[in-house]
């Protein structure tokens, strides 16, 4: 597709931008259009800068955002791990209990056992 004048034209008064037209109409060694077009180099780059700004201010909070998802990962974690650590003590110390109690119960039948025979050997 071929751009005439014409088109730039009509799509000038479309626009109705005055800067544009200004440009388009100016002669090449008019004055204030160089000091525009510093002006507008200038607040190109400032706005280049705030686009980087905002971009770096936008990861550091996603990197934030991502930190404090892994630690409430971590803690919970953590957490988990020290529920089953408590479960499992609690359930060697019910059994060490238990183990403790069987054994008492055994040498009183022994020694019961054992007076029994001691008994029945007197008589």
């Amino acid at each position: 597709m071929h751009i005439t004048a014409q088109k730039i034209k009509e799509a000038v008064e479309a626009l109705e931008c005055t800067e544009l037209k200004s440009f388009m109409f100016q002669e090449p060694t008019a004055g204030p259009l160089t000091k525009r077009r510093r002006s507008s180099r200038r607040s190109h780059r400032s706005s280049r800068r705030s686009h980087r700004s905002s971009r770096r201010s936008h990861r550091s909070s996603r990197r934030s955002t991502c930190r404090s998802r892994r630690s409430t990962r971590r803690s919970r974690r953590s957490t988990r791990r020290s529920r089953r650590s408590t479960r499992r003590s609690r359930r060697s110390t019910r059994r060490s209990r238990r183990s403790t109690r069987r054994s008492r119960r055994s040498t009183r039948r022994s020694r019961r056992s054992r007076r029994s025979t001691r008994r029945s050997r007197r008589s």
